[in-house]
């Protein structure tokens, strides 16, 4: 498959997976907490992607949540934009066919992602805010 066919592919199956978190998420809880399938599937294809790839998109996912929120537009278009250039540049670095190595940059990733999202966007209550990141 071309490159330009592959990124196609990952654009497709990203935004799928944001279909699916905004259809399902509410349902697919796990002890109180809801995954953000769409970073999670960011954050997995940027491995795969190269960091230039990955920070598009980013800058997809994060049009797209914006989209559906209306609110911090930008915060969420840089945030995600960010995520996918650093964990993309990682492709070259890292062993990612590895499940623990994926796990770890997921876990890793989408923390990072929300504290960058918390110094762009402070919120008032940092003891709720935490608690529902924890539960995200």
């Amino acid at each position: 498959m071309s490159l330009s066919g592959r990124r196609a592919v990952q654009a497709v199956m990203l935004a799928v997976a944001f279909i699916v978190q905004t259809a399902f998420a509410n349902s697919l809880t796990f002890r109180s907490a809801r995954p953000n399938i769409a970073l999670t599937a960011l954050l997995i294809e940027c491995l795969y992607a190269g960091a230039n790839t990955g920070a598009a998109l980013g800058f997809l996912l994060g049009l797209l949540e914006a989209s559906y929120s209306a609110v911090y537009v930008g915060s969420l278009i840089v945030t995600r934009s960010l995520a996918g250039y650093f964990v993309g540049s990682l492709e070259d670095r890292i062993f990612r066919d590895n499940l623990p190595i994926a796990l770890a940059t997921v876990l890793s990733g989408t923390a990072a992602t929300e504290s960058l999202f918390f110094l762009f966007v402070p919120q008032p209550h940092f003891s709720r805010w935490a608690v529902a990141t924890a539960g995200e």
